[in-house]
């Protein structure tokens, strides 16, 4: 069975260090375009689209990965691409973990999880050095106030029937294998 699995978090809680983790259980990855804007990745050995670009398929200079180098105008075709596919889907980064694309999801029925991700500000503070990130104070606390506001509307009343979302420690390799044995079966 499909499932569907997204990732969201502070900048620098190890999103894309996830994914590239996950993406390991395959040799077949290969660059596809499942409709117009959304640029992925595709298993055939998982039966699994990795939404989003990724090194080395799609090289870069700078940090940002994932959905974050997808076009602002990409949910509405990822909606398309969701209600169509029979894969599984992993998804990482603010352009498509937004409150009305996972909304989407749950509605169409399919098997979804979502996982935010969660470090100390230290650790934070010390990841946002060593990759040169410049987001600041008002940029964070914006995403801090998203993840809050999804948390709220995926763990209240209206989705109480089902567990949608979890909030997990990533800070240490060691964590990322204990999520990875815990979520990424697909």
């Amino acid at each position: 069975m499909s499932k569907i699995i997204g990732i969201g978090g502070m900048p620098g809680t190890g999103k894309t260090t996830l994914i590239k983790k996950f993406m390991e259980q395959a040799d077949d990855w290969e660059v596809v375009k499942p409709v117009p804007l959304l640029d992925s990745l595709y298993s055939k050995k998982l039966d699994c689209y990795v939404l989003g670009k990724y090194d080395p398929w799609y090289p870069s200079e700078g940090y940002a990965m994932g959905t974050d180098r997808l076009s602002m105008a990409v949910q509405p075709q990822a909606e398309k691409f969701i209600s169509e596919t029979e894969s599984s889907v992993v998804f990482e980064g603010d352009r498509l973990f937004t409150g009305k694309f996972l909304d989407y999801i749950i509605n169409q029925g399919k098997e979804c999880f979502f996982l935010i991700l969660e470090a100390k500000s230290d650790t934070l503070q010390e990841r946002y050095e060593s990759r040169g990130s410049n987001q600041d104070d008002k940029f964070l606390n914006g995403r801090r106030t998203k993840y809050e506001n999804i948390w709220s509307a995926l763990t209240g009343n209206l989705f109480s029937d089902k567990d949608y979302i979890a909030k997990v420690k990533h800070e240490t390799e060691q964590d990322t294998v204990s999520i990875m044995e815990e979520y990424f079966n697909v």
